[in-house]
Protein backbone atom coordinates (compact mmCIF):
# COMPACT_ATOMS: atom_id res chain seq x y z
CA UNK A 1 0.00 0.00 0.00
CA UNK A 2 1.33 3.45 -0.82
CA UNK A 3 2.35 6.13 1.55
CA UNK A 4 -0.47 8.01 0.66
CA UNK A 5 -3.12 5.77 0.76
CA UNK A 6 -5.57 5.51 3.65
CA UNK A 7 -6.35 2.42 5.27
CA UNK A 8 -9.98 2.91 5.22
CA UNK A 9 -10.25 4.37 2.03
CA UNK A 10 -9.43 0.56 0.37
CA UNK A 11 -12.88 -0.59 0.48
CA UNK A 12 -15.16 2.29 -0.52
CA UNK A 13 -15.54 4.29 -3.33
CA UNK A 14 -14.05 4.22 -7.18
CA UNK A 15 -10.64 1.99 -6.40
CA UNK A 16 -9.36 2.65 -9.71
CA UNK A 17 -8.36 5.19 -12.36
CA UNK A 18 -11.41 5.52 -14.38
CA UNK A 19 -10.21 4.91 -18.21
CA UNK A 20 -12.51 5.69 -20.99
CA UNK A 21 -14.59 2.14 -22.46
CA UNK A 22 -12.79 0.33 -25.54
CA UNK A 23 -14.69 -2.00 -27.80
CA UNK A 24 -12.46 -4.14 -29.87
CA UNK A 25 -15.65 -5.46 -31.95
CA UNK A 26 -16.14 -5.47 -35.63
CA UNK A 27 -18.75 -6.83 -37.76
CA UNK A 28 -16.36 -8.51 -39.59
CA UNK A 29 -15.74 -10.72 -36.42
CA UNK A 30 -19.44 -11.40 -36.69
CA UNK A 31 -20.05 -12.52 -39.93
CA UNK A 32 -20.46 -9.49 -41.76
CA UNK A 33 -17.84 -8.57 -44.42
CA UNK A 34 -17.95 -6.22 -47.52
CA UNK A 35 -21.03 -5.28 -48.85
CA UNK A 36 -23.04 -7.64 -46.40
CA UNK A 37 -22.00 -5.68 -43.58
CA UNK A 38 -23.29 -2.55 -45.18
CA UNK A 39 -26.88 -5.14 -45.43
CA UNK A 40 -26.38 -5.81 -49.12
CA UNK A 41 -27.69 -9.24 -49.52
CA UNK A 42 -25.79 -9.73 -52.84
CA UNK A 43 -28.27 -11.28 -54.88
CA UNK A 44 -29.67 -9.86 -58.50
CA UNK A 45 -33.27 -8.75 -59.47
CA UNK A 46 -33.30 -10.13 -62.46
CA UNK A 47 -31.61 -13.49 -61.51
CA UNK A 48 -34.46 -14.02 -59.27
CA UNK A 49 -37.28 -13.21 -61.31
CA UNK A 50 -35.50 -15.49 -64.21
CA UNK A 51 -35.54 -18.51 -61.56
CA UNK A 52 -39.36 -17.19 -60.51
CA UNK A 53 -40.37 -18.14 -64.20
CA UNK A 54 -38.47 -21.15 -64.22
CA UNK A 55 -39.89 -22.63 -60.71
CA UNK A 56 -43.11 -21.14 -62.28
CA UNK A 57 -43.69 -23.36 -65.85
CA UNK A 58 -42.14 -26.47 -63.48
CA UNK A 59 -45.05 -25.98 -60.95
CA UNK A 60 -42.47 -25.48 -57.85
CA UNK A 61 -43.37 -25.34 -55.15
CA UNK A 62 -46.45 -27.38 -55.62
CA UNK A 63 -49.84 -25.22 -54.47
CA UNK A 64 -50.18 -26.62 -51.45
CA UNK A 65 -46.73 -25.45 -49.51
CA UNK A 66 -48.07 -23.48 -46.93
CA UNK A 67 -44.45 -23.21 -44.33
CA UNK A 68 -40.85 -22.14 -45.19
CA UNK A 69 -39.73 -25.53 -45.63
CA UNK A 70 -42.10 -25.46 -48.56
CA UNK A 71 -40.51 -22.86 -50.16
CA UNK A 72 -38.71 -22.54 -53.37
CA UNK A 73 -35.00 -22.60 -53.01
CA UNK A 74 -35.05 -19.17 -54.24
CA UNK A 75 -36.37 -17.94 -51.56
CA UNK A 76 -34.92 -20.08 -48.58
CA UNK A 77 -31.93 -18.28 -50.09
CA UNK A 78 -33.01 -15.01 -49.69
CA UNK A 79 -34.52 -15.66 -46.19
CA UNK A 80 -31.41 -17.36 -45.53
CA UNK A 81 -29.08 -14.32 -46.59
CA UNK A 82 -31.28 -11.92 -44.73
CA UNK A 83 -31.26 -14.11 -41.30
CA UNK A 84 -27.65 -13.79 -41.40
CA UNK A 85 -27.23 -9.92 -41.82
CA UNK A 86 -29.35 -9.97 -38.95
CA UNK A 87 -28.47 -12.49 -36.92
CA UNK A 88 -24.84 -11.10 -37.49
CA UNK A 89 -26.00 -7.74 -36.23
CA UNK A 90 -27.58 -8.84 -33.41
CA UNK A 91 -24.41 -10.86 -31.85
CA UNK A 92 -22.61 -7.57 -33.05
CA UNK A 93 -24.67 -5.83 -30.66
CA UNK A 94 -24.78 -8.28 -28.08
CA UNK A 95 -21.23 -8.42 -27.02
CA UNK A 96 -21.26 -4.69 -27.61
CA UNK A 97 -23.69 -4.17 -24.76
CA UNK A 98 -22.13 -7.57 -22.76
CA UNK A 99 -18.72 -5.11 -22.87
CA UNK A 100 -20.60 -1.77 -21.81
CA UNK A 101 -22.39 -4.36 -18.86
CA UNK A 102 -18.86 -4.94 -18.08
CA UNK A 103 -17.94 -1.65 -18.18
CA UNK A 104 -20.41 -0.23 -16.12
CA UNK A 105 -20.24 -3.25 -13.21
CA UNK A 106 -16.31 -2.55 -13.13
CA UNK A 107 -16.98 1.15 -12.95
CA UNK A 108 -19.55 1.17 -10.58
CA UNK A 109 -18.26 2.85 -7.09
CA UNK A 110 -18.80 0.81 -3.59
CA UNK A 111 -21.23 2.67 -1.74
CA UNK A 112 -20.32 5.41 1.02
CA UNK A 113 -21.61 6.03 4.21
CA UNK A 114 -20.87 9.45 5.98
CA UNK A 115 -21.71 7.86 9.54
CA UNK A 116 -19.19 4.41 8.54
CA UNK A 117 -16.99 6.89 6.64
CA UNK A 118 -16.20 9.20 9.55
CA UNK A 119 -15.85 6.10 11.72
CA UNK A 120 -13.47 4.87 9.76
CA UNK A 121 -11.65 7.58 9.58
CA UNK A 122 -11.54 8.43 13.61
CA UNK A 123 -10.39 4.79 13.90
CA UNK A 124 -7.10 5.25 11.44
CA UNK A 125 -6.95 8.50 13.69
CA UNK A 126 -6.85 7.14 16.75
CA UNK A 127 -4.44 4.20 15.59
CA UNK A 128 -1.73 7.32 14.97
CA UNK A 129 -2.71 8.60 18.39
CA UNK A 130 -2.11 4.99 20.27
CA UNK A 131 1.15 4.60 18.36
CA UNK A 132 2.49 7.31 19.51
CA UNK A 133 0.92 7.46 23.32
CA UNK A 134 4.07 4.85 24.58
CA UNK A 135 6.61 7.63 23.48
CA UNK A 136 4.28 10.21 24.37
CA UNK A 137 3.67 9.05 27.84
CA UNK A 138 7.72 8.26 28.65
CA UNK A 139 8.61 11.38 27.01
CA UNK A 140 5.96 13.12 29.92
CA UNK A 141 7.13 10.94 32.94
CA UNK A 142 11.12 11.62 32.16
CA UNK A 143 10.06 15.43 31.91
CA UNK A 144 8.19 15.58 34.82
CA UNK A 145 11.01 13.83 36.83
CA UNK A 146 13.16 15.91 35.49
CA UNK A 147 11.74 19.12 36.31
CA UNK A 148 11.11 17.68 40.18
CA UNK A 149 14.52 16.99 39.96
CA UNK A 150 15.59 20.70 39.41
CA UNK A 151 12.84 22.17 41.64
CA UNK A 152 14.62 19.44 44.52
CA UNK A 153 17.79 20.89 43.26
CA UNK A 154 16.47 24.67 43.65
CA UNK A 155 14.74 24.14 47.17
CA UNK A 156 18.33 22.59 48.79
CA UNK A 157 20.62 24.85 47.57
CA UNK A 158 18.12 28.16 46.55
CA UNK A 159 20.05 30.57 49.32
CA UNK A 160 23.16 29.89 47.41
CA UNK A 161 22.34 30.05 43.56
CA UNK A 162 19.22 32.28 43.85
CA UNK A 163 16.46 32.26 41.30
CA UNK A 164 19.00 32.67 38.53
CA UNK A 165 18.74 30.74 35.02
CA UNK A 166 22.07 29.14 34.27
CA UNK A 167 24.16 31.22 31.93
CA UNK A 168 25.93 28.03 30.19
CA UNK A 169 25.55 26.61 26.72
CA UNK A 170 22.86 24.54 26.20
CA UNK A 171 25.31 21.99 24.99
CA UNK A 172 28.50 21.06 25.86
CA UNK A 173 29.71 20.83 22.53
CA UNK A 174 29.49 24.74 22.08
CA UNK A 175 32.00 25.00 25.20
CA UNK A 176 34.59 22.79 23.72
CA UNK A 177 34.42 24.45 20.42
CA UNK A 178 35.23 27.56 21.45
CA UNK A 179 37.59 26.26 23.42
CA UNK A 180 39.15 24.27 20.26
CA UNK A 181 38.91 27.04 18.45
CA UNK A 182 40.99 29.65 20.86
CA UNK A 183 43.65 26.67 21.12
CA UNK A 184 43.91 27.16 17.35
CA UNK A 185 44.26 30.66 17.78
CA UNK A 186 46.75 30.56 19.95
CA UNK A 187 48.81 28.19 18.05
CA UNK A 188 48.79 29.73 15.01
CA UNK A 189 49.87 32.93 16.51
CA UNK A 190 53.05 30.86 18.40
CA UNK A 191 53.65 29.08 15.15
CA UNK A 192 54.44 32.44 13.47
CA UNK A 193 56.97 33.43 16.49
CA UNK A 194 58.71 29.89 16.44
CA UNK A 195 58.73 29.49 12.63
CA UNK A 196 62.15 31.38 11.95
CA UNK A 197 63.87 29.32 15.70
CA UNK A 198 64.11 25.96 13.87
CA UNK A 199 64.74 24.22 11.03
CA UNK A 200 61.40 23.07 9.86
CA UNK A 201 59.66 26.83 9.31
CA UNK A 202 56.28 27.17 9.61
CA UNK A 203 55.34 23.55 9.88
CA UNK A 204 57.51 22.65 12.67
CA UNK A 205 56.35 25.74 14.32
CA UNK A 206 52.60 24.64 14.34
CA UNK A 207 53.53 21.69 15.74
CA UNK A 208 55.24 23.28 18.82
CA UNK A 209 52.39 25.86 18.80
CA UNK A 210 50.01 23.47 19.23
CA UNK A 211 51.14 21.24 21.57
CA UNK A 212 51.93 24.35 24.15
CA UNK A 213 48.25 25.89 23.24
CA UNK A 214 46.95 22.53 23.72
CA UNK A 215 48.35 22.52 27.37
CA UNK A 216 47.93 26.04 28.42
CA UNK A 217 43.75 25.40 27.66
CA UNK A 218 43.86 22.33 29.35
CA UNK A 219 45.23 23.54 32.68
CA UNK A 220 42.98 26.47 32.48
CA UNK A 221 39.77 24.35 32.03
CA UNK A 222 41.01 22.12 34.82
CA UNK A 223 41.64 25.29 37.04
CA UNK A 224 37.86 26.77 36.25
CA UNK A 225 35.97 23.36 36.12
CA UNK A 226 36.95 21.60 38.97
CA UNK A 227 38.98 23.95 40.69
CA UNK A 228 37.19 27.53 41.12
CA UNK A 229 33.64 26.12 40.29
CA UNK A 230 34.34 24.22 43.30
CA UNK A 231 34.83 26.42 45.43
CA UNK A 232 31.03 27.29 45.60
CA UNK A 233 29.97 23.78 47.19
CA UNK A 234 28.61 23.90 50.41
CA UNK A 235 30.69 20.75 51.79
CA UNK A 236 34.03 21.80 53.08
CA UNK A 237 36.36 19.01 51.50
CA UNK A 238 35.12 20.00 48.06
CA UNK A 239 35.89 23.55 49.05
CA UNK A 240 39.42 22.25 50.32
CA UNK A 241 39.66 20.47 47.10
CA UNK A 242 38.67 22.74 44.62
CA UNK A 243 41.38 25.24 46.02
CA UNK A 244 44.04 22.98 45.83
CA UNK A 245 43.43 22.22 42.40
CA UNK A 246 42.64 25.72 41.53
CA UNK A 247 45.95 27.02 43.17
CA UNK A 248 48.11 24.42 41.42
CA UNK A 249 46.57 24.55 37.68
CA UNK A 250 46.68 28.17 38.20
CA UNK A 251 50.11 28.79 39.19
CA UNK A 252 51.28 25.86 36.28
CA UNK A 253 49.40 27.91 34.01
CA UNK A 254 50.91 30.76 34.90
CA UNK A 255 54.66 29.62 35.03
CA UNK A 256 53.96 27.35 31.30
CA UNK A 257 53.49 31.26 29.70
CA UNK A 258 56.65 32.29 31.41
CA UNK A 259 58.36 29.86 30.45
CA UNK A 260 57.29 30.03 26.76
CA UNK A 261 57.99 33.68 26.90
CA UNK A 262 61.48 33.64 28.53
CA UNK A 263 62.36 30.46 26.11
CA UNK A 264 61.77 32.76 23.19
CA UNK A 265 63.80 35.22 24.33
CA UNK A 266 66.63 32.68 25.16
CA UNK A 267 65.88 31.64 21.17
CA UNK A 268 66.29 35.05 20.18
CA UNK A 269 69.65 35.40 21.97
CA UNK A 270 70.77 32.51 20.40
CA UNK A 271 69.89 33.08 16.77
CA UNK A 272 71.87 36.58 17.25
CA UNK A 273 75.26 34.31 18.69
CA UNK A 274 74.86 32.10 15.92
CA UNK A 275 74.61 34.76 13.76
CA UNK A 276 77.76 36.38 14.80
CA UNK A 277 79.86 33.61 15.11
CA UNK A 278 78.83 32.27 11.91
CA UNK A 279 77.00 28.91 13.02
CA UNK A 280 73.19 29.83 12.03
CA UNK A 281 72.86 26.78 9.78
CA UNK A 282 73.30 24.57 12.48
CA UNK A 283 71.80 26.34 15.32
CA UNK A 284 68.96 24.58 16.66
CA UNK A 285 66.47 25.64 19.80
CA UNK A 286 66.09 22.08 21.05
CA UNK A 287 70.18 22.72 22.34
CA UNK A 288 68.70 25.37 24.63
CA UNK A 289 68.61 23.31 28.07
CA UNK A 290 64.88 24.01 29.70
CA UNK A 291 67.33 24.21 33.13
CA UNK A 292 69.16 27.51 31.84
CA UNK A 293 65.56 28.72 30.40
CA UNK A 294 64.23 28.52 34.23
CA UNK A 295 67.29 29.69 35.91
CA UNK A 296 67.45 32.61 33.87
CA UNK A 297 63.11 33.20 35.20
CA UNK A 298 64.38 34.04 38.76
CA UNK A 299 65.21 36.60 40.02
CA UNK A 300 63.36 38.70 38.25
CA UNK A 301 60.52 36.72 36.25
CA UNK A 302 59.73 39.85 34.50
CA UNK A 303 62.80 40.50 32.47
CA UNK A 304 61.94 39.84 28.98
CA UNK A 305 64.36 41.58 26.15
CA UNK A 306 62.11 40.84 23.01
CA UNK A 307 58.56 41.97 22.07
CA UNK A 308 58.23 38.65 20.14
CA UNK A 309 58.22 36.66 23.70
CA UNK A 310 56.22 39.75 25.22
CA UNK A 311 53.44 39.14 22.64
CA UNK A 312 53.73 35.07 23.22
CA UNK A 313 53.15 36.15 27.31
CA UNK A 314 50.27 38.31 26.76
CA UNK A 315 48.61 35.80 24.45
CA UNK A 316 49.44 32.92 26.04
CA UNK A 317 48.09 34.27 29.68
CA UNK A 318 45.07 35.88 27.51
CA UNK A 319 43.87 32.63 26.66
CA UNK A 320 44.49 30.78 30.03
CA UNK A 321 42.41 33.45 31.37
CA UNK A 322 39.60 32.67 28.80
CA UNK A 323 39.78 28.99 28.88
CA UNK A 324 39.58 29.65 33.12
CA UNK A 325 36.34 31.50 32.61
CA UNK A 326 34.71 28.72 29.62
CA UNK A 327 35.81 26.12 32.63
CA UNK A 328 34.23 27.79 35.46
CA UNK A 329 31.03 29.34 34.12
CA UNK A 330 30.72 28.69 30.37
CA UNK A 331 31.05 24.34 30.17
CA UNK A 332 28.75 24.27 32.98
CA UNK A 333 27.05 26.38 35.98
CA UNK A 334 29.45 28.25 38.41
CA UNK A 335 27.78 26.06 41.45
CA UNK A 336 28.17 22.52 41.04
CA UNK A 337 25.17 20.18 39.59
CA UNK A 338 23.19 23.16 38.90
CA UNK A 339 24.06 22.88 35.37
CA UNK A 340 23.49 19.45 35.52
CA UNK A 341 20.00 19.53 36.29
CA UNK A 342 19.29 22.36 34.43
CA UNK A 343 20.72 20.46 31.27
CA UNK A 344 18.74 17.10 31.98
CA UNK A 345 15.75 18.94 32.40
CA UNK A 346 16.23 21.05 29.08
CA UNK A 347 16.70 17.99 26.76
CA UNK A 348 13.59 15.94 28.46
CA UNK A 349 11.71 19.16 27.53
CA UNK A 350 13.25 18.96 24.16
CA UNK A 351 12.12 15.14 23.77
CA UNK A 352 9.00 15.62 25.03
CA UNK A 353 8.03 18.81 22.33
CA UNK A 354 9.86 16.75 19.46
CA UNK A 355 7.75 13.47 20.59
CA UNK A 356 4.80 16.06 20.29
CA UNK A 357 5.61 17.21 17.28
CA UNK A 358 5.89 13.50 15.73
CA UNK A 359 2.48 13.15 16.62
CA UNK A 360 1.55 16.28 14.95
CA UNK A 361 3.32 15.83 11.81
CA UNK A 362 1.85 12.05 11.47
CA UNK A 363 -1.55 13.11 12.06
CA UNK A 364 -0.87 16.65 9.53
CA UNK A 365 0.67 14.14 6.99
CA UNK A 366 -3.15 11.38 8.18
CA UNK A 367 -5.01 14.25 7.31
CA UNK A 368 -3.19 15.17 4.22
CA UNK A 369 -3.85 11.81 2.52
CA UNK A 370 -7.44 11.74 3.81
CA UNK A 371 -7.83 15.15 1.40
CA UNK A 372 -6.07 13.48 -0.81
CA UNK A 373 -8.09 10.56 -0.96
CA UNK A 374 -11.61 12.52 -1.19
CA UNK A 375 -9.98 14.96 -3.85
CA UNK A 376 -9.45 11.63 -6.07
CA UNK A 377 -12.58 10.08 -4.87
CA UNK A 378 -14.47 13.36 -6.16
CA UNK A 379 -12.84 13.37 -9.28
CA UNK A 380 -13.05 9.51 -10.23
CA UNK A 381 -16.61 10.00 -9.61
CA UNK A 382 -17.36 12.19 -12.26
CA UNK A 383 -15.45 10.50 -14.52
CA UNK A 384 -17.10 7.59 -13.80
CA UNK A 385 -20.09 9.34 -14.44
CA UNK A 386 -19.10 10.70 -17.56
CA UNK A 387 -17.53 7.75 -19.08
CA UNK A 388 -21.02 5.65 -18.05
CA UNK A 389 -22.93 7.79 -20.35
CA UNK A 390 -20.40 8.13 -23.27
CA UNK A 391 -20.79 4.09 -22.85
CA UNK A 392 -24.16 4.31 -23.56
CA UNK A 393 -24.23 6.69 -25.94
CA UNK A 394 -22.22 4.46 -28.01
CA UNK A 395 -24.38 1.55 -27.67
CA UNK A 396 -27.30 3.43 -29.10
CA UNK A 397 -25.28 4.72 -31.37
CA UNK A 398 -24.18 1.06 -32.54
CA UNK A 399 -28.02 0.33 -32.22
CA UNK A 400 -28.78 2.60 -34.40
CA UNK A 401 -26.29 1.96 -36.56
CA UNK A 402 -27.47 -2.23 -36.49
CA UNK A 403 -30.96 -1.01 -36.83
CA UNK A 404 -30.51 0.70 -40.21
CA UNK A 405 -28.21 -2.47 -41.77
CA UNK A 406 -30.95 -4.83 -40.24
CA UNK A 407 -33.80 -2.19 -42.51
CA UNK A 408 -31.47 -2.34 -45.45
CA UNK A 409 -31.46 -6.13 -46.00
CA UNK A 410 -35.23 -6.06 -44.59
CA UNK A 411 -35.92 -3.95 -47.90
CA UNK A 412 -33.83 -6.25 -50.12
CA UNK A 413 -35.37 -9.49 -48.76
CA UNK A 414 -38.80 -8.21 -49.25
CA UNK A 415 -38.42 -6.52 -52.65
CA UNK A 416 -36.35 -9.70 -53.84
CA UNK A 417 -39.62 -12.09 -52.64
CA UNK A 418 -41.99 -9.66 -54.23
CA UNK A 419 -40.28 -10.04 -57.11
CA UNK A 420 -39.61 -13.67 -57.18
CA UNK A 421 -43.47 -14.32 -56.75
CA UNK A 422 -44.86 -11.69 -58.97
CA UNK A 423 -42.53 -13.41 -61.81
CA UNK A 424 -43.74 -16.91 -60.84
CA UNK A 425 -47.41 -16.28 -60.59
CA UNK A 426 -46.91 -14.76 -64.41
CA UNK A 427 -45.42 -18.30 -65.59
CA UNK A 428 -47.90 -20.18 -63.20
CA UNK A 429 -50.96 -18.51 -65.59
CA UNK A 430 -49.11 -18.59 -68.32
CA UNK A 431 -48.65 -22.27 -67.94
CA UNK A 432 -52.01 -23.22 -66.35
CA UNK A 433 -53.32 -25.73 -68.89
CA UNK A 434 -50.13 -27.26 -68.93
CA UNK A 435 -49.99 -27.37 -65.05
CA UNK A 436 -53.57 -28.38 -64.89
CA UNK A 437 -54.26 -29.08 -60.78
CA UNK A 438 -50.66 -27.41 -60.05
CA UNK A 439 -51.54 -24.09 -61.73
CA UNK A 440 -52.53 -22.63 -58.52
CA UNK A 441 -50.24 -20.32 -56.89
CA UNK A 442 -48.12 -21.80 -53.51
CA UNK A 443 -50.69 -20.87 -50.38
CA UNK A 444 -48.22 -19.11 -48.85
CA UNK A 445 -47.94 -16.43 -51.62
CA UNK A 446 -51.28 -15.03 -50.20
CA UNK A 447 -49.29 -13.79 -46.93
CA UNK A 448 -48.33 -10.28 -46.44
CA UNK A 449 -44.29 -10.31 -46.78
CA UNK A 450 -43.10 -8.37 -43.72
CA UNK A 451 -39.90 -8.91 -42.45
CA UNK A 452 -39.58 -9.38 -39.06
CA UNK A 453 -36.92 -6.46 -37.57
CA UNK A 454 -34.84 -7.49 -34.71
CA UNK A 455 -35.99 -5.47 -31.29
CA UNK A 456 -32.00 -4.69 -30.60
CA UNK A 457 -33.26 -3.83 -26.75
CA UNK A 458 -30.85 -2.15 -24.36
CA UNK A 459 -33.22 -1.47 -21.40
CA UNK A 460 -31.24 -3.31 -19.33
CA UNK A 461 -28.21 -1.88 -19.77
CA UNK A 462 -30.04 1.63 -19.12
CA UNK A 463 -31.09 0.44 -16.35
CA UNK A 464 -27.68 -0.95 -14.89
CA UNK A 465 -26.48 2.43 -16.26
CA UNK A 466 -29.33 4.22 -14.13
CA UNK A 467 -28.28 2.59 -11.34
CA UNK A 468 -24.72 3.08 -11.61
CA UNK A 469 -25.37 6.91 -12.04
CA UNK A 470 -27.42 7.28 -8.73
CA UNK A 471 -24.74 5.32 -6.80
CA UNK A 472 -22.33 7.86 -8.01
CA UNK A 473 -25.16 10.65 -6.59
CA UNK A 474 -25.32 9.19 -3.94
CA UNK A 475 -21.54 8.63 -3.20
CA UNK A 476 -21.17 12.46 -4.30
CA UNK A 477 -23.34 13.75 -1.97
CA UNK A 478 -21.95 11.20 0.57
CA UNK A 479 -18.15 12.80 -0.04
CA UNK A 480 -19.25 16.16 -0.28
CA UNK A 481 -20.81 15.99 3.52
CA UNK A 482 -17.57 13.79 4.90
CA UNK A 483 -15.48 16.13 3.51
CA UNK A 484 -17.16 19.14 5.28
CA UNK A 485 -17.39 17.33 8.67
CA UNK A 486 -13.70 16.30 7.90
CA UNK A 487 -12.54 20.04 7.77
CA UNK A 488 -14.38 20.92 10.92
CA UNK A 489 -12.82 17.79 12.87
CA UNK A 490 -9.24 18.67 11.29
CA UNK A 491 -9.60 22.15 12.91
CA UNK A 492 -11.14 21.17 15.96
CA UNK A 493 -7.57 18.65 16.46
CA UNK A 494 -5.56 21.08 15.51
CA UNK A 495 -6.88 23.74 17.88
CA UNK A 496 -7.25 20.77 20.59
CA UNK A 497 -3.13 20.46 19.80
CA UNK A 498 -2.47 23.92 20.22
CA UNK A 499 -3.95 24.32 23.27
CA UNK A 500 -2.52 21.43 25.10
CA UNK A 501 1.04 22.37 23.74
CA UNK A 502 0.04 26.02 25.39
CA UNK A 503 -1.27 24.77 28.71
CA UNK A 504 2.19 22.49 28.84
CA UNK A 505 4.57 25.74 28.07
CA UNK A 506 2.06 27.72 30.89
CA UNK A 507 2.73 24.99 33.27
CA UNK A 508 6.14 24.78 32.30
CA UNK A 509 7.21 27.90 32.38
CA UNK A 510 6.00 28.51 35.55
CA UNK A 511 7.53 25.44 37.48
CA UNK A 512 10.93 26.90 35.55
CA UNK A 513 10.80 30.44 36.14
CA UNK A 514 8.71 30.92 39.12
CA UNK A 515 10.27 34.32 40.52
CA UNK A 516 9.95 34.17 44.22
CA UNK A 517 8.71 31.41 44.85
CA UNK A 518 11.56 28.83 46.91
CA UNK A 519 9.72 25.56 45.93
CA UNK A 520 7.46 24.70 43.59
CA UNK A 521 4.92 21.72 44.41
CA UNK A 522 5.39 18.47 43.12
CA UNK A 523 1.84 17.96 42.04
CA UNK A 524 2.35 21.17 40.28
CA UNK A 525 5.49 19.63 38.64
CA UNK A 526 3.68 16.24 37.45
CA UNK A 527 0.31 18.15 36.02
CA UNK A 528 3.06 19.76 33.46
Amino acid sequence: MSKKAVRWGADVGCQTKVKPLEIRNDLSDHGLKGKRAQGYLGLSRQITKVTAKKDGRDGLPMSEAATPDEWSECEQQIAERAEDVRRGLGTWLTTTAASVRNYIADYTPIDIYPDQLREAIKTEENEYRHYELDDVNEAKETHSAAIIELQQFKLRHGDRIGDRTPDIKKNVEQAVAILIFIMILEGGFNALLFKDAQANGLMGGLMIAFGVSAVNVVFGVIAGFFGLRYLNHPALPAKIMGGAIAMIFILAGIFLNFFVAHFRDAVELGLLAATEAGTLGSFSMFSIAPGEVISSMFPNIFALESFLALGLLFMGLAVFGLAIYEGYDRISDRYPGYGRVWRKERRAYERRQEVRNGVRDDLSDYFSNCRLWFETQQSRHVAAKREIEKAMNLLETRRDYASAIAARAADQERSLKVAYRQAHRRARNANRDRLGDQAPCPEYFSEIVTPQLPPFDYSKEREQANKAIAAIDNNIKALNQTREWLEQHIQQVQKGLSSIEKKVADEISKVRDAKGATHVPVDQARRA
